[in-house]
């Protein structure tokens, strides 16, 4: 009886302890700023500040499709990009081991409408990119469409949203997602917003909103694997 029992406790001390090796931490969001124009080459947020292990996350609306965006010296990815009727809505991320401070600075050869809102997110692998979606339309209900099904359990989802008209950030995300904070236009084409959702399982995800003010619109949405679990590589 005595060996049944030790055996029992040192099963439950390990299933205990695997279970606290698998927690998996909670992404948070800090919004670093936004920047918008008319017919310009180039914006700039000067002096955004980074975490060792954040992720810079800009959301960037471009009418001449060509936007780059850097951090100092160090180019973003673009994740994923919509095309819709005069514009561009694309999401580009930079993960940082170090961190620091540097300026973050957008530009385009084609000198038209540029908007970006940048953001930075704690607890992402550092090749964290696994599945997208993208979709463009006219209504008040913008949708990036679903992604394929994800390779983890545990991600971040981001979507954005991009706008011909609109100039203000008006009805409901969807689906359990918090509104990024910013909303920012150029007073022309390209106004541009975000939402953001973690996920504990498979599945094929969605970034929308209902109840906006009827425009032309650009969506898209990236998942991203959180640090505990597996990296896909980009």
């Amino acid at each position: 009886m005595r060996r049944v029992g030790f055996g029992l406790v040192v099963l439950t001390t390990v299933l205990a302890s695997a279970s606290a090796c698998q927690s998996v931490p909670t992404p948070t969001v800090t919004a670093k700023g936004s920047a918008g124009d008319e017919d310009v080459p180039d914006l700039a947020i000067p002096r955004v500040n980074r975490k060792a292990g954040e992720t810079l996350v800009v959301s960037c609306n471009d009418e001449g499709g060509d936007a780059q965006v850097f951090w100092g010296d160090a180019p973003l990815h673009p994740d994923v990009t919509s095309h819709g009727p005069g514009f561009y809505t694309t999401i580009f991320t930079l993960y940082s081991a170090t961190g620091g401070t540097a300026d973050l600075f957008a530009s385009h050869v084609t000198a038209c409408d540029l908007t970006i809102n940048a953001y930075a997110v704690t607890n992402l692998a550092p090749s964290a990119l696994d599945k997208m979606a993208a979709a463009q339309g006219t209504g008040t209900s913008p949708s990036s469409g679903a992604t394929g099904i994800t390779s983890h359990a545990n991600e971040f989802l981001w979507g954005t949203i991009g706008y011909s008209g609109n100039d203000r950030a008006t009805g409901t995300w969807i689906d359990g997602f918090t509104s990024g904070g910013q909303f920012k236009s150029t007073g022309g084409i390209s106004g541009v917003e975000d939402g953001y959702k973690t996920v504990s399982s498979t599945g094929a995800y969605t970034a929308a909103k209902a109840g906006i003010n009827k425009d032309t619109w650009t969506a898209v949405i990236a998942t991203y694997a959180i640090s505990a679990g597996r990296d896909p590589t980009r």
